[in-house]
């Protein structure tokens, strides 16, 4: 068993208080960063690899901002302010794409324009063809995904039939389903203004819940969500904060922005297309990572997507072949979108 499975073995008034939630998540953190390489050496070996390498990476990066494009396309038309999130804003910034060393995309979106995305995505991948090779997810308890007649991205198989990643994240998702990319769309929500004092300790507890209790089908989705935002202290209306919310993958260090330092969304280059980004992304990333986010971090992780997607094919001739077809495909959906 993994060590979150024995965690959640628990009792609850000890898995779910704050103090030894926040000392698991630095355990992990401690172990995560002793198991690491520098980003020197990712760096070092991935330019060490021969050019059919590169030039499957670099697939595999076009792919990938081909299926963003898509998401933009669809957000414009239907009004949906998104935002690159996380990893991906600081690789706009620190690198104009993607961070050497990681290896999938994150979006963010306010909770309003969040709903309307989930009612958005099915009907313009159905529209545009897209229902065979795409797979639309957001789970709710016992792993059931919302869009019952899509398939998951979490259905991904290798040549072998057998699923090769974990479903349990409970926000929106979106994949390109062979060969494997993936996007993450994280919804966040408004605090309250005379919430945000206890937010800080009632966040991770209520997130990590949450997540435990879909997992187990200990409760319903429609049924606990409004509830626990409420308990922490979200709230559909505009405030002067926001942060990210119940669903998203648990962590102990709530993000809060300000909505004044956000809105109006820009522009911002990343591999070489316009995405939306806050308005001051200093102020977002510091708070994400801390002031010194330029500098590269001691150790890394990615998520090793592209060994997953060799599992997908019996020879890299024919994962390139499926790469070049899956990238025409949508390029030409996207260039005669509407």
């Amino acid at each position: 068993m993994s060590l979150e499975d024995y965690y959640l073995k628990l009792p609850d008034f000890i898995k779910f208080n704050s103090k030894v939630l926040k000392l698991s998540f630095d355990i992990v953190g401690r172990i995560n960063s002793s198991t690491g390489v520098s980003p020197q050496d990712y760096i070092s070996e991935l330019f060490s690899r021969d050019d059919k390498f590169k030039r499957t990476h670099s697939k595999f990066q076009v792919l990938y901002v081909e299926l963003l494009i898509f998401i933009d396309k669809v957000c414009n038309k239907y009004g949906i302010d998104y935002w690159l999130g996380f990893g991906t804003l600081l690789g706009a910034v620190r690198h104009g794409g993607f961070i050497p060393w990681d290896d999938d995309i994150d979006l963010v979106v306010l909770r309003k324009d969040y709903n309307k995305l989930i009612e958005a995505l099915p009907k313009e991948l159905n529209k545009h063809d897209l229902k065979e090779f795409c797979g639309l997810t957001l789970l709710l308890e016992n792993r059931k995904n919302y869009f019952n007649d899509f398939n998951s991205v979490y259905d991904v198989k290798d040549k072998e039939g057998n699923k090769i990643i974990d479903g349990k994240y409970n926000f929106l998702q979106i994949a390109w389903l062979k060969p494997f990319v993936k996007i993450d769309l994280f919804p966040f929500d408004f605090i309250e203004d005379d919430k945000l004092g206890d937010i800080y300790t009632k966040f991770a507890p209520a997130q990590y819940k949450f997540y435990h209790e879909m997992l187990s089908n200990k409760s319903k989705y429609v049924d606990q969500i409004d509830l626990a935002r409420k308990e922490v202290g979200f709230t559909d209306l505009k405030t002067k904060q926001f942060s990210d919310t119940i669903e998203g993958v648990p962590h102990w260090k709530i993000r809060i922005f300000d909505t004044d330092k956000t809105f109006p969304l820009t522009s911002i280059k990343f591999e070489g297309h316009e995405f939306n980004c806050p308005k001051n992304v200093d102020h977002h990333l510091t708070s994400m990572f801390g002031p010194h986010y330029m500098d590269f971090p001691e150790v890394i992780e990615n998520h090793d997507t592209l060994e997953l997607i060799e599992t997908q094919f019996n020879s890299k001739e024919e994962m390139d072949n499926s790469f070049d077809e899956a990238i025409k495909f949508l390029k030409n959906i996207n260039e005669n979108f509407e």
